[in-house]
């Protein structure tokens, strides 16, 4: 019948001279798996959020989602940093509601080069300030009629996390506690 203590190899029975580790020695020991876990949650967190859209963000670190999304681990937990452009992701934007900030789509449109096409031929123009202001204020205008859909990606990343880091905390840092754990039995006299 396995216990919880199965995976305890043997007790020894010791003079209790060992030292006690140093916050600096655990901190060590557990940085490295948790990193590990912090880096793969923000990779899932990117991908749900890009599912469904027609761009994918800059891994080149220009998108401003993947640069200012971050995980770590504190003392209390795991805290997770959105950009504030999470909560349109998650939620959309209803149609009819205020308008998009002109200037956040040219930044967009610049960004990503698009400059709109040319009413009789149809091809791509130039990119300039007028075509740039142009498609800007089409998408500003088709945004505001008919809104955004919703993405929602933030329960499937709160759930991922949740299962990584129960994995890492049982496969990698109880075995790594356990391997280093001496047990003393003291004698009575």
């Amino acid at each position: 019948m396995a216990t919880k203590f199965s995976r305890i190899k043997k007790v020894t029975r010791g003079k209790g001279q060992g030292g006690v580790f140093t916050a600096e020695q655990l901190e060590k020991e557990l940085n490295e798996p948790l990193a590990e876990a912090a880096r793969m949650i923000k990779e899932y967190i990117i991908a749900e959020a890009e599912k469904g859209g027609r761009h994918k963000f800059r891994k080149d670190g220009s998108s401003s989602f993947v640069t200012r999304t971050e995980v770590e681990f504190t003392t209390d937990g795991v805290r997770i940093d959105l950009p504030e452009q999470a909560q349109y992701l998650e939620t959309g934007r209803r149609p009819f509601a205020k308008k998009v900030p002109i200037q956040a789509l040219i930044k967009w449109l610049k960004r990503y080069r698009i400059g709109g096409r040319d009413q009789k031929t149809g091809r791509f123009r130039k990119v300039s300030s007028k075509s740039i202001n142009d498609a800007a204020w089409a998408i500003q205008q088709s945004i505001f009629r008919n809104g955004i859909k919703a993405r929602p990606f933030i329960q499937a990343s709160l759930e991922y996390a949740e299962k990584l880091i129960s994995e890492v905390i049982e496969e990698q840092l109880i075995p790594d506690i356990l391997s280093i754990v001496d047990f003393h039995f003291n004698d009575k006299k």
